[in-house]
């Protein structure tokens, strides 16, 4: 198969604002991806859901190596929800050629919507929960920026700045079962579609397990890579990788996700949220519009 310069080209930006909105989110960027290249330019869903896997680790890795250094990511706690998400994704991978892409696509779109809406809810970003000690700390307690995991040894918990008062708190997750079950169906997604996941574990631990806004969307950060790896290597030895649609899109997701990162710190959190929302209810859409028969705009 050949592909045309004045594509790639478009591949190249196209991947730019999908690395810079995935960072920025911590969705990944394959909400956007795989949508433009199954109905914009034609190409088989595997295809699309491999090539997203490989943008997602790209994503993943400079996304995650900033937000470490930033004191964002909450190691305990990402490696706790990992073990789950990438059973997950090796699981959707390997069953991705046995459920006709019209129903998942369905019923994936129908996530999409719903993860929407369970953001437009009040989140425990700004207004932390804190644990039943109700600990709070001065304002320079934290020595680098404004919000840090800082974990503590006391299970998955961490400090926290709160963006009203300027107050750290502490904070503790609960429900961790919660964020394991969602951790194994973000996994399968991600392997089955090729997205990074987040769109529904930075929910799960927001909402669901009381984790602040921004250390969620560090950790998952953190951990869709690592869950695209597991799927990548199942798409891979199917032979559904291209290496010369990979390279732009690659290239362009790690450019937009440096952009993105940066950002990141300079943003609000309803910038953020804006953010997440306009991407997954375009992905949805796009998903079914293609579920109802709508599968290319265009071809390579």
């Amino acid at each position: 198969m050949t592909v045309p310069a004045s594509t790639l080209v478009a591949l190249l930006a196209i991947s730019v604002f999908a690395g810079g909105a995935g960072a920025l989110a911590g969705i990944g960027g394959g909400a956007i991806i795989v949508p433009v290249l199954v109905l914009g330019y034609g190409f088989s869903f595997q295809t699309a859901v491999a090539t997203s896997l490989a943008a997602v680790i790209a994503n993943s890795a400079m996304g995650a190596s900033t937000y470490l250094r930033q004191g964002l990511t909450h190691l305990r706690l990402s490696f706790r929800l990992e073990i789950a998400t990438t059973i997950g994704g090796i699981t959707g991978g390997l069953a991705s050629s046995l459920i006709p892409r019209p129903i998942l696509e369905g019923v994936f779109a129908v996530v999409q919507f719903f993860a929407a809406w369970l953001s437009r809810r009040k989140t425990a970003g700004s207004a932390v929960i804190p644990d039943d000690r109700g600990s709070t700390f001065p304002p320079d307690t934290l020595t680098t920026m404004g919000l840090r995991a800082c974990e503590t040894d006391r299970g998955i918990s961490g400090l926290v700045t709160d963006e009203h008062d300027g107050t750290t708190k502490h904070w503790t997750a609960r429900k961790l079962w919660l964020g394991s079950g969602v951790s194994v169906f973000a996994g399968f997604m991600s392997g089955l579609l090729g997205v990074g996941g987040g769109f529904l574990k930075i929910p799960a631990m927001n909402i669901g397990m009381g984790i602040p806004l921004r250390v969620a969307t560090a950790s998952s950060q953190f951990m869709i890579g690592i869950t695209a790896v597991s799927g990548f290597l199942v798409y891979f030895a199917k032979g559904d990788v291209l290496l010369f649609v990979v390279a732009p899109i690659v290239l362009g997701v790690t450019l937009g996700s440096r952009a993105g990162v940066i950002l990141a710190g300079k943003v609000s959190i309803s910038v953020i949220r804006w953010v997440y929302v306009s991407t997954i209810v375009a992905s949805g859409a796009a998903f079914a519009l293609s579920a109802l028969g709508v599968t290319s705009l265009g071809g390579p």
